[in-house]
């Protein structure tokens, strides 16, 4: 992957026109005749037809076959695509792309007319599939180049997978047969309309990982989270009412949502609306996401999607450091140690230094958030990190971020100050004022702040790091969470941001 993540794999060169797919696949490359597989039966006849995405853009459609050829066909606006499936061999992998976003379908015994969507809930289904075939992940299978071995039965017990999390939304959308619902053949009315879709990112091997599904201000939905259909409207409708100023966050696990199972782990922006005089007035939308550095926050799409919904009068709180420091030593050490994979996929170097690579300077990284929001309209915040619970003697010392292995040492909150400085945009030293907070409390005190809790009250952490005595001194807990988004808000205030009049 070398210095990107991808959600996207190089999209095939499709025709231009609905059902403009080339008149035989493409074949994969030849076997040698001991590696020869058994003679199988074409398709004849068969057509797919359906809507890629949520109906709103164009995608390059590609149908994989279970011998690695492939057709590609590009969709209307909309969506709306056809292609002939003739030649190819069951079953099919179909992949929709457009710029980062992916998704993938699969169907297993394609037969006459078929439809097949290919939108975020086939590839929920997919990426279901794709663990039973060892990939860890849709991004893996569709880099395999070709279907993975899946039976019809396999995809309906993949499919039925998604009532806990859509079954009482589908209901309220009206979908027919919602108890049954298969997003690849069925329609999904108005639900897909709410529903944002991302892979989630495995450190421990640098990969792209599982789909996840959120809702539209970012709220992974899950069993304990379902999809409600009047919320979703609500939420939706006050987000993108006219006049209402919305504060978007981009950052890493410090501020990112968590769900109830983790409770009482809280992120400073999951609960920042606290902060707001009026949250009729100025909603929060946190996009910040777990184990995230300023650079894969970007490669992984989620960048993208703030770029797409940010307007004039919004604001971007920017908040990296923690992972972004990950840049492993000099020389990078072997397997098990993350040195190489870290470097590829999340290290920004601090400083302006020559010798650092543009696109893995943690500054042009920085600044390329600032673009977005300048371009729309809108007022870019910039954020120190917050403090790790680092005491000595009874006292943080200093900063916590800062490297020193590596190839480029260096000061990560300095860099953001100086970013900051040199594009003349607000600065929220979060860092500092954060560090200067918990010394005033002192070590004792601060295990009431960060992710140090009792496993006989919240027993997940009986087995998990964030108990009393095994504290986790990077995250919070809710009581943490929101003293660090009232340092931020008066971060804000300080800055004389005209939000200021609508923070307590």
């Amino acid at each position: 992957m070398n210095l990107n993540l991808r959600l996207s794999i190089v999209a095939m060169i499709g025709a231009s026109l609905i059902g403009c797919a080339s008149n035989a696949p493409t074949q994969a490359p030849a076997t040698s005749p001991a590696a020869a597989q058994p003679a199988v039966k074409p398709l004849a006849g068969v057509t797919l037809s359906g809507v890629a995405g949520a109906g709103q853009q164009k995608f390059t459609v590609t149908a994989y076959d279970a011998q690695g050829n492939r057709k590609s066909v590009t969709s209307d606006d909309k969506g709306a695509y056809s292609l002939s499936a003739d030649g190819l061999v069951a079953p099919l992998m179909l992949v929709a792309e457009a710029g980062r976003t992916q998704f993938v379908s699969l169907i297993a015994e394609p037969a006459g007319k078929v439809t097949a969507n290919i939108n975020a809930l086939t590839d929920f289904i997919a990426s279901g599939a794709a663990k039973d075939a060892k990939f860890q992940g849709p991004a893996g299978m569709v880099q395999s180049g070709k279907a993975p071995a899946v039976k019809a039965e396999a995809l309906k017990s993949k499919a039925s997978s998604l009532q806990p999390l859509l079954g009482s939304a589908l209901k309220e959308a009206g979908v027919s047969d919602a108890a049954n619902f298969d997003p690849a053949s069925g329609n999904a009315g108005e639900v897909l309309k709410y529903i944002r879709h991302n892979r989630g990112y495995l450190s421990s091997q640098g990969v792209l990982g599982e789909t996840s599904l959120f809702d539209s201000n970012y709220h992974e939905i899950t069993k304990l989270s379902p999809l409600s259909m009047a919320h979703a409207r609500a939420e939706a409708q006050a987000i993108a009412a006219p006049g209402v100023t919305r504060i978007f966050i981009a950052g890493d696990s410090t501020a990112s949502n968590y769900d109830v199972d983790v409770t009482p782990r809280n992120g400073w922006g999951q609960i920042f609306e606290r902060q707001l005089k009026d949250a009729k007035q100025v909603k929060v939308v946190n996009v910040a996401q777990s184990g995230r550095s300023s650079r894969s926050f970007i490669t992984e799409g989620w960048f993208d999607m703030i770029k797409a919904d940010i307007r004039k009068g919004d604001y971007l709180l920017v908040q990296f450091g923690h992972n972004d420091e990950k840049c492993g030593e000099e020389p990078p050490r072997p397997a098990p140690a993350r040195d190489v994979i870290d470097i590829a996929n999340l290290c920004t170097y601090p400083g302006t230094a020559a010798s650092v690579p543009a696109e893995m300077g943690f500054q042009k990284t920085l600044e390329k958030y600032i673009a977005i929001a300048k371009d729309a309209g809108a007022t870019p915040v910039l954020i120190t990190p917050v403090t790790r619970r680092q005491f000595k003697d009874g006292k943080i010392g200093g900063t916590t971020h800062t490297w020193g292995k590596g190839k480029v040492p260096g000061d990560y909150s300095q860099t953001i100050r100086d970013t900051a400085k040199a594009n003349k945009v607000a600065l929220v030293d979060l860092d500092q004022k954060s560090m200067d907070f918990f010394n005033k409390l002192g070590e004792a005190e601060s295990l009431n702040y960060y992710l140090a809790v009792d496993p006989a009250k919240y027993p997940y952490y009986a087995t998990q790091t964030g108990s009393r005595t095994k504290p986790d001194n990077t995250h919070f807990q809710e009581k943490g969470a929101e003293a660090i988004g009232g340092l931020v808000a008066q971060g804000l205030k300080e800055a004389k941001l005209p939000i200021a009049s609508q923070l307590k």
